[in-house]
């Protein structure tokens, strides 16, 4: 209640100020018009900070510092902007005003040096070179939520300064006030200068698409995390590592299942997907935040939709360790081409390696793969023995099972079915 009854003193202050006529009286602040608050009984007011004023700052004829009343009003003007409670990102423009005289070597920098004392005032108050600011806001952070914090930061300013000898009248006057020997203040409310383009920064910062040869990736804007509110310096450039292997060569030359610890996931291929931006699941409170809204596509051919593919990709569990799950998958299909896209959605904590294949029983394997002996071309170590997805016929012909046919893009070279 105390801070409200002092905002309203000052308030009630400077208008006192404004109405008074008296010359000795000059300098001045002008409010915009402020709504009156309701209040209800026992519950306090709270203060409301202009989002815009203005003030005028008196100078004797000839001098370059300020009156009495000018440093009242000036204090007011510093209690009001730099209050710890105040929530505005101010910016402040001065301009000085000469005598309106002829120009002479005395006075011609008479209205620079006025500005100059206006702005030595406010940056003196903070002992340092320019007008340093700090504003209470809210941090807010994808994993972490919203947090208070003090945002400090060099106050933007306009430093100007006018010499009125023989300007019209309408360049002498604001607000029906006369600028001669004055310094003009404007306080405005800006978060974008005073917080720049890291204001609001999200990664990435724009919709990303990403392609290689058959695959594509679609990262929308915000997809690994959002910052708002801050004026720290942020590494904001986004970097993605994307490839694919989906090709019968380049699965089948060193083929291997994909890991899991219950049951058994046939690998027609996988994408690799990095970035250098990634949240960190065990460290990020507000998983919730993290939709499934990264899209990965991928046209399949039609002995690979009779298999019914789907996406893998890593899957946190609550305690934190991870599998890899089938993840949410469409198939759409092209009136035209009649081609068939495999359509994954991924949130950013599972941006790794993502696998295209099929869940299977131990007792399904014989459908898909070969016996084999350690050393064999694409050979793999998998249930206690070897194991290997083809096998060449006595012309030299690549052989599969129908099962592991289904599964795998169409190799180059010649295929006989077994």
């Amino acid at each position: 209640m105390k801070k409200t009854l002092l905002f309203l003193f000052l308030f009630s202050l400077v208008n006192s100020l404004y109405s008074q006529t008296n010359v000795s009286e000059c300098s001045q602040i002008i409010f915009p018009q402020v709504p009156k608050q309701r209040t209800t009984r026992n519950i306090k007011a709270t203060p409301i900070y202009p989002e815009k004023f203005e003030a005028v700052i008196c100078f004797n004829k000839g001098a370059a510092n300020y009156r009495e009343d000018a440093l009242n009003i000036l204090d007011s003007i510093y209690s009001i902007v730099f209050n710890k409670d105040n929530g505005r990102f101010y910016k402040i423009t001065m301009i000085g005003y000469d005598d309106s005289e002829v120009i002479t070597e005395k006075n011609t920098d008479l209205s620079r040096q006025r500005t100059a004392t206006v702005f030595n005032y406010f940056s003196s108050r903070e002992n340092t070179e320019y007008i340093v600011r700090r504003t209470p806001s809210k941090f807010k952070n994808s994993c972490s939520g919203e947090q208070d914090c003090v945002i400090k930061y060099k106050m933007p300013f306009d430093f100007k300064w006018v010499n009125l000898y023989q300007k019209p009248v309408s360049q002498k006057v604001v607000n029906g006030i006369d600028l001669t020997s004055k310094v003009y203040i404007l306080i405005e409310d800006n978060p974008e200068e005073c917080l720049g383009k890291f204001n609001d920064y999200y990664y990435p910062s724009q919709d990303t698409t990403v392609m290689d040869k058959i695959s594509m990736l679609k990262m929308p804007k915000g997809a690994f995390g959002s910052i708002t509110h801050t004026k720290d310096t942020i590494d904001y450039d986004m970097t993605l590592v994307y490839k694919e292997l989906l090709s019968f060569e380049e699965v089948t030359r060193n083929y291997s299942l994909i890991p899991h610890n219950r049951q058994y996931l046939i690998s027609a291929g996988y994408i690799v997907v990095k970035s250098n931006h990634q949240p960190d699941y065990n460290n990020c409170a507000l998983k919730d935040n993290f939709l499934a809204d990264i899209i990965v596509r991928l046209p399949i051919e039609e002995q690979q939709e009779d298999a019914r593919l789907k996406f893998f990709a890593k899957t946190y569990k609550p305690n934190g360790q991870w599998e890899y799950k089938a993840i949410p998958t469409t198939k759409e299909k092209d009136k035209e081409t009649k081609i068939v896209t495999l359509v994954g959605n991924l949130t950013a904590f599972q941006l790794d390696t993502i696998y295209i294949g099929k869940k299977v029983t131990e007792e399904e394997l014989s459908n898909y793969f070969y016996p084999a002996k350690e050393g064999e071309p694409s050979a793999f170590k998998a249930m206690g023995g070897w194991l290997k997805p083809f096998k060449l016929d006595k012309r030299g012909s690549i052989v599969l099972k129908k099962e592991m046919e289904m599964v795998l893009r169409k190799p180059v070279g010649e295929m006989v079915r077994e």
